[in-house]
This record gives structure tokens, C-alpha cells and sequence, in this order.
């Protein structure tokens, strides 16, 4: 369901949450991006028929993000299990402090006035989306997809927490855009890094395929939920999220297990509670 609702392909709870119960991290970041295969393509689709998939884009941040998923794995091919688990773990907690501030700033910083636009830097060859009046650079944005395609596969959040605030701020797309079009590039790059990681012999192919089972059919109904909840509201769903994961991580390093099961487990019920709260306000007022 968060794959669905928030576009995240659901690492950022399957990851820590494997850690938590028990895997390294390797293990953990491997395994969370195999199963994202299953969700992020149910995910899409449903958001592909609901017109929120920009596929140029998808396709702009996914096939460089694969070249970025192999260079990931060659990195975590070189480092030892502690060595590894010291420094993805330190990884992920910058990554989705970054993450966080960038959210922070995108909710309650200083809005355009009115009728103005913010000026947007372009730098080299760009293309404008159909329907749209948004120009997008090659080089920058290319460069920016191998860069999430490698946080991807060293943090197994499956990109879908760093194409979404890149799409909505170089893009000029809306969380719904964001969320469905985070989804078809997850897709891609998770495709890519389950075949490397798997052949590797990294992954646990049974988890991942049991996780899979269950989050197929999640997605759907978070893309139906997301679909009847307005940008806003997702993107402070979306901000909960990412602070949640952040303090789960950190309080697991420093050996607070149960507080980081309580913070990780605890905000995403929330989370999904919060959705379906909006869902149903939001047919109340439509009827």
C-alpha cells in the first residue's frame, strides 16, 4: 500500500525492517530490491491508467539509474559484512536527512507569489514534455538518474525517495505525477538490480518472493487511495515517512531495537491509517 500511495516501491520499510529482524545489510538492501519488482510494476500500471505516468521521464531517470544500481554492486562487492553494514547504515541516515530538509523546505518554505514562476536553471540540450510548458535538461538530469540508481542499490530504497523530490522540483511535476512516474522508474532500475544482486547470490530469493506476494495487491489499493488524496496531503504523508525511517535507523545503531521496531512499524500503520482517513473524507465531501 505505501508503494502505491507514496511511490517509495516499499524500501523504505522493508530494508530497515529486515535489518531490524535480523539481516545484514547487504542481505537486506538485495532483498528489498527484488521484491520491488512485483510492486513497482502494480503500482504503475494502476497509476499509468489514472494518467499520472510521464513516461520520457521514467525512462529519462531509469535506464541510467541501472548504469548507477551496477556500480552500487560493485561497491558492495568490495566491502566486508561490517564494513558494509557501518557504512550503508551511515548512507541511508544522510541520504534521508537530505531527503527530509529538501521535504521540509518544499511543504512550508516561502511560496511564489501568485501568477510568478520561479526561475529555472537549464543547463545544455533540453526537451519540453507534451502539454506542458517545462523544460527539461539531458545532461543534468541524466547524470542525476546514475546518481539515484547508485544510492539505490547501496540504501535498497529502490529510488523512489530521491526521484520523487527530483521530479517535483526539476520537473515541475505534482506529487501524483511524481508518485506514478517514481513508480515506472523504480520498475526499471529494481528489474536491473534484482538480476545483478541475484546472480551475485546476494538476495534471499524466498523473502523477497513472499514480500512480493503481499505488497502486488498493496499497491493497488494505495494507487486507488492516492488517486482521492490531494498533493498536499501526500506530500506530508510522504515527509512522516522519510523522518520515520531516519529515527528508525538511528535509534537501531544505536542498539535501541525495540524503539526503532516501534517508530518503523508504528508511523507506517499511521501513515496508512492517515490515508484512509483522507480517502474517506474526501468522498464525503464529493457526495
Amino acid at each position: 500500500m505505501m508503494s502505491g500511495l507514496l511511490g517509495v516501491g516499499g524500501g523504505v520499510l522493508i530494508t530497515p525492517a529486515l535489518h531490524v529482524l535480523g539481516m545484514s545489510m547487504p542481505t537486506a538492501v538485495a532483498t528489498s530490491l527484488t521484491q520491488m519488482v512485483g510492486t513497482s510494476l502494480s503500482g504503475s500500471y494502476k497509476h499509468y491508467r489514472q494518467d499520472n505516468v510521464r513516461i520520457p521521464l521514467a525512462l529519462m531517470y531509469g535506464i541510467p539509474g541501472m548504469l548507477g544500481v551496477s556500480l552500487g554492486k560493485t561497491l558492495l562487492s568490495r566491502w566486508s559484512s561490517g564494513e558494509a553494514d557501518r557504512i550503508l547504515s551511515f548512507l541511508y541516515v544522510a541520504t534521508m536527512t537530505v531527503l527530509s530538509l529538501s521535504m521540509l523546505r518544499k511543504i512550508y518554505g516561502p511560496a511564489a507569489p501568485l501568477g510568478v514562476k520561479r526561475p529555472r536553471k537549464i543547463w545544455g540540450p533540453r526537451f519540453r514534455l507534451s502539454g506542458t510548458d517545462t523544460d527539461i535538461a539531458w545532461i543534468p538530469n541524466l547524470a542525476i538518474g546514475t546518481g539515484i540508481g547508485l544510492l539505490s542499490s547501496l540504501t535498497g530504497l529502490g529510488g523512489g525517495f530521491f526521484y520523487i523530490p527530483a521530479l517535483m522540483h526539476l520537473t515541475g511535476s505534482t506529487m501524483k505525477q511524481a508518485v506514478g512516474t517514481s513508480l515506472a522508474t523504480v520498475f526499471l532500475s529494481s528489474l536491473f538490480g534484482a538480476v545483478v544482486y541475484g546472480a551475485a547470490g546476494v538476495s534471499n530469493i524466498p523473502a523477497a518472493f513472499l514480500l512480493m506476494s503481499g505488497s502486488v495487491v498493496g499497491a493497488q489499493m494505495g494507487a486507488v487511495a492516492a488517486h482521492r488524496i490531494q498533493n498536499r496531503g501526500l506530500e506530508r504523508l510522504f515527509l512522516l515517512l522519510i523522518l520515520a525511517a531516519l529515527l528508525s535507523m538511528i535509534a537501531q545503531r544505536f542498539d535501541y531495537s525495540l524503539a526503532a521496531n516501534v517508530i518503523l512499524f508504528g508511523t507506517g500503520i499511521s501513515v496508512m491509517c492517515i490515508a484512509l482517513m483522507l480517502v474517506f473524507c474526501a468522498d464525503r465531501m464529493s457526495s
